[in-house]
């Protein structure tokens, strides 16, 4: 059993197509397909249904996946102990982050490569905390920011930081005021993150508690998106407070504060506490201590 077969059955299972795995193993579409062959034909079980096309994994491919994703991390995490105990961190990080942690993750990151020079980033955006801990359990994230709801079996949290909601309208528009109050926004046409995210069912939450509730024009996927709508001066957005700069009409926009009340969202560092933890996970960690640390 090699490797490469290993990560050519991950690559298809993850893109769910042989062309698409190919490419992103760069290689051809018959070389991965053998490599998969070969690699049944060892464990003798059949692990993709085949038709004209690809039509899925077969349970025991399922059960196979997990072993092979956890052999292909433990491998990576080998060699970059190995660099570790070197002196050096190198590889790539791989860190997933909800729309309402990005001007964190950015901080985060600065803070990982600036101890650890010769490291590289990939930051996977927009995920909601459901998509973070699927990533890690999957070994396809090294670390995840996210809005920590309760304990969760196998992942561990530190609390970075807490952000709060405020709304914001383009600059040129009518003013907003300095504040709103929380249940104003249920008579106000507003764009918001979509259900599904952590942030949105947190601001759900906090408008259900003061009686009442949101009745949403636009519902996004990001805050980046967010911040375009409002801009348009068509209607006003609730976006966490990191991300609208000091100077809010820089980017186009007036921002007024959620009062009575405030609306808070704590946003922790995730990672899988799994031991012996990997040299990757422990670098990002050290930075999320040092960031919480300056905030105390």
């Amino acid at each position: 059993m090699l490797l490469t077969q290993l990560e050519y059955f991950v690559a298809v299972a993850r893109e769910e197509h042989f062309g698409r795995a190919a490419a992103a193993c760069f290689v051809s579409a018959s070389a991965l397909s053998e490599a998969i062959r070969k690699l049944e034909t060892e464990l003798g079980v059949p692990l993709v249904r085949r038709g004209r096309a690809y039509e899925g994994l077969t349970s025991e491919g399922e059960a196979v996946l997990v072993w092979a994703r956890r052999m292909i991390a433990d491998h990576r995490s080998l060699k970059d102990e190995v660099h570790s105990a070197l002196g050096r961190m190198t590889g790539i990080v791989r860190v997933g982050v909800i729309p309402s942690g990005v001007s964190l993750a950015a901080r985060l990151l600065a803070e990982v490569c600036a101890a650890h020079p010769e490291l590289r980033v990939r930051l996977i955006s927009g995920l909601t905390s459901e998509q973070v801990v699927a990533g890690l359990r999957s070994f396809e994230l090294d670390a995840g920011l996210l809005h920590p709801a309760a304990v969760i079996e196998g992942i561990r949290h530190i609390l970075v930081e807490t952000d709060r909601l405020v709304v914001v309208g383009a600059s040129r528009g009518q003013a907003l005021g300095e504040t709103i109050d929380l249940a104003d926004l249920a008579s106000r046409e507003v764009c918001v993150l979509e259900p599904g995210m952590r942030a949105r069912q947190i601001l759900d939450d906090a408008m259900a508690g003061v009686g009442a509730r949101l009745h949403p024009r636009v519902e996004a996927d990001s805050v980046e998106a967010l911040l375009a709508l409002a801009r348009t001066g068509d209607w006003v957005s609730v976006v966490p407070r990191s991300t609208v700069p000091t100077d809010a009409a820089s980017i186009g926009v007036q921002m007024a504060e959620i009062v009575n009340p405030e609306v808070r969202m704590p946003i922790a560092l995730a990672t899988l506490s799994d031991e012996p933890r990997t040299p990757l996970s422990l670098a990002v960690d050290a930075a999320a201590k040092r960031l919480a640390g300056r905030r105390k």
